[in-house]
């Protein structure tokens, strides 16, 4: 990783990183904590509470007439409600995300990236691609553990590894993205 200066003094950082399984792992935590999978979270949150204030009642009108079938299975339902409420909700989502990238193509999501930040966008090289993205391609950026995480509008992240960068190359690059993602999402 470097900070330069090229073209009459336009600055870049080039970061490279080998996506391997602790990137992935990072990668699966961040988008789980992603406000859109936070505000899935809530909303089901909020159904399954509804769910197990209807089962309460249920099962406090169905006790007085003895029907215990009826009871049992609107007890069975109030508990798996309180399951989802109490974690169960982030478990299915981590299954899903975790399937969702086994059924991806291993060049997609393991191997080698290379990064070149600079004031027109992130040129990013892999084993599969290459392409420059303006900054106008990415809504926000975070940090997270070990990682900086720039997240474009289709919701895929661009990660760089901290330790392997100077304080003066980590000071630049997040000058960078505040000027033009604004502050990180976490520290809003």
């Amino acid at each position: 990783m470097f900070l330069e200066k090229r073209n009459g003094g336009t600055e870049m950082l080039e970061c490279e990183i080998e996506i391997g399984k602790e990137e992935r792992d990072a990668l699966l935590e961040i988008a789980l904590n992603s406000k859109e999978y936070r505000k899935k979270r809530k909303v089901e949150a909020i159904k399954f509470s509804i769910l197990i204030v209807a089962c309460i009642l249920i099962i406090i009108w169905r006790v007085t007439n003895s029907d215990t079938r009826l009871v049992v299975l609107c007890s069975l339902l109030a508990a798996y409600s309180l399951f989802m409420i109490c974690g169960g909700s982030k478990l299915m989502q981590k299954t899903v995300l975790k399937k969702s990238v086994t059924a991806m193509d291993k060049e997609l999501k393991s191997g080698y990236r290379k990064y070149t930040f600079s004031e027109d966008g992130i040129l990013l090289k892999s084993e599969v691609s290459e392409g420059n993205t303006a900054w106008t391609l990415y809504k926000d950026w975070e940090i997270y553990g070990n990682y900086i995480c720039i997240r474009n509008l289709s919701n895929e992240n661009v990660l760089v590894k901290q330790d392997k960068l100077s304080a003066e190359e980590r000071t630049w690059l997040i000058d960078l993205l505040t000027r033009h993602l604004g502050k990180a999402v976490n520290e809003k």
